[in-house]
């Protein structure tokens, strides 16, 4: 008879424990996934350096702290989203286009991403007539720009 109060007592204290256990709220202190673009750069402009004859593309850094990058696109009309071209680093503000063997107009947007891995919405498109390269000689990097790609 001791041994059935025994086990009862046992499976009852079992059973109340896992209930005590389940009536607990969560108390995580996740917090939550900011899913929240960046604030998309601004001022979206081209320097053409004629002793080079190389198209630069300039633009004013987003606002938001949280940028990790840019993206810069180009595309054949203003209002298509156009191709991917490059991406550079947060704390680069402009990218010298390719050599070009073909005249004509080229459509250029860019957008920050975050460290979210979220973009932005992309900077208003910028129509920049290129010039076919005439086979002079290039230097490397371009108007007062280093080698690391910076002004």
């Amino acid at each position: 008879m001791f041994r059935r109060h025994l086990t009862a007592a046992l499976a009852f204290g079992v059973i109340a424990l896992s209930l005590v256990g389940c009536s607990k709220s969560s108390t995580s202190t996740m917090a939550p996934v900011d899913l929240s673009p960046p604030q998309a750069p601004t001022n979206l402009h081209a320097f053409n350096d004629p002793s080079i004859n190389r198209d630069w593309l300039m633009w004013d850094a987003s606002g938001s702290a949280g940028v990790v990058s840019y993206e810069i696109y180009s595309a054949p009309t203003s209002s298509a989203t156009g191709t991917l071209i490059a991406t550079v680093n947060a704390s680069e503000t402009n990218f010298m286009l390719d050599i070009t063997n073909v005249s004509s107009v080229e459509y250029y947007r860019v957008r920050a991403i975050g460290g979210n891995a979220v973009p932005s919405a992309f900077t208003s498109a910028l129509g920049i007539d290129r010039s076919a390269w005439d086979g002079g000689h290039q230097p490397a990097g371009g108007p007062g720009r280093t080698m690391d790609g910076n002004f």
